[in-house]
């Protein structure tokens, strides 16, 4: 996840889903970035603006399922702006989990 900001597509996090709590607002990120980076060749902007926190029905309905259909490598197209370093480690200690479960099956 790089930090800095692509002369691709940036996406307001909160222009798609109106919290980062539920598994319906998860799936909105979702498919806004699923549908961003099927027409994008190349990096995605997701700016976290105004974010306090994910829970994990969130992540796991958005970051969490994009991993699932893509592998790890769908990351390295999306950029993050705007973040907390706490929420960074969040999401980066979240996929790791995510990444270890996907090799233990």
């Amino acid at each position: 996840m790089n930090p800095t900001v692509s002369n691709g597509p940036v996406l307001q996090l909160f222009d798609i889903v109106d919290n980062t709590l539920t598994n319906t607002e998860g799936l909105k990120l979702h498919l806004a970035l699923q549908a961003a980076l099927q027409n994008q060749a190349g990096s995605v902007t997701l700016s976290l603006l105004n974010l306090t926190a994910f829970s994990s029905s969130f992540l796991n309905s958005s970051f969490g399922a994009l991993y699932e259909q893509q592998g790890a490598d769908f990351m390295k197209r999306i950029r993050l702006t705007n973040y907390k370093l706490t929420q960074l480690q969040q999401l980066k200690d979240y996929l790791t989990d995510v990444a270890q479960l996907q090799q233990s099956e």
